[in-house]
């Protein structure tokens, strides 16, 4: 039997902070969100089940197989099945957009691949410890990053591509040399690269950035910036993302 199935205790713990919630439709002042842990591979991931979860066979082959597996499962979905994975997700491909009839094309831009909790990843859920580290600050802080030439969300960057990072009083303001969109990488050093000063967009709610030349690894992204939303700071501050963003 599987060790996650013998789980009866909290099985894991997630770090939230608290964000001013500036959607006005709620009753509660802050909005909460994890703080996001690295992103792990599948090399991770199979060395995980290696040490912790019970697979006892050769880590090699694990890897080769979970490689096979999940190939097989894209090919799969794109042949439009939709995939159940043993009871704690599922995977279909769903087609977005409006059509007025019969003669209309259906781009494959239109195709997305959409993911839904079953019920025991549901039971799981309710077995996480999730710790308040309390507010994060004065509001300024970035939510989400989207990585536009894959479409993954907090957690890849493509060179040469655009993100599209969003937050709350981000946007790239002041003459200072170190003003700007920055990656610094998580490697010995930690070497800082700094993004294009011509941005797509900049807005105190989104950016978006070119993504310049970086080696293979794990990065955070930094907002350098003297933004206030209304009168300028007296100094630039930093703003850092809560997760790291992987260059393969």
């Amino acid at each position: 039997m599987a060790i996650i199935d013998e789980i009866n205790e909290v099985l894991h713990k997630i770090e939230a902070k608290l964000y001013p919630n500036y959607l006005g439709k709620g009753e509660g002042a802050f909005v909460a969100r994890a703080k996001a842990e690295a992103p792990l591979s599948i090399e991770d991931i199979c060395a995980a089940a290696k040490n912790r979860g019970g697979f006892t066979g050769q880590y090699e082959d694990l890897v080769e197989h979970a490689r096979i597996f999940i190939n097989e499962t894209a090919y799969q979905l794109l042949d439009g099945f939709s995939v159940q994975m043993d009871g704690f997700f599922s995977l279909h491909t769903r087609i977005g957009g409006t059509y007025h009839g019969a003669h209309d094309r259906i781009g494959a831009e239109n195709l997305h691949i959409a993911f839904r909790t079953l019920g025991r990843f549901k039971e799981l859920l309710l077995k996480v410890q999730v710790e308040n580290e309390g507010t994060a600050g004065d509001g300024a802080y970035i939510d989400e990053i989207i990585d536009v030439h894959t479409d993954s969300l907090n957690s890849a960057l493509t060179p040469g591509g655009m993100a599209h990072i969003m937050g709350h009083k981000i946007k790239v303001e002041g003459s200072e040399p170190e003003v700007g969109v920055w990656l610094v990488s998580e490697a010995a050093g930690s070497a800082r690269t700094k993004v294009s000063e011509n941005l797509g967009l900049n807005k105190s709610a989104e950016i978006m950035a070119l993504i310049p030349s970086l080696s293979a690894g794990t990065y955070t992204l930094e907002i350098v910036t003297r933004y206030a939303g209304g009168t300028p700071l007296k100094e630039p501050r930093t703003i850092k993302a809560e997760t790291l963003l992987t260059v393969s």
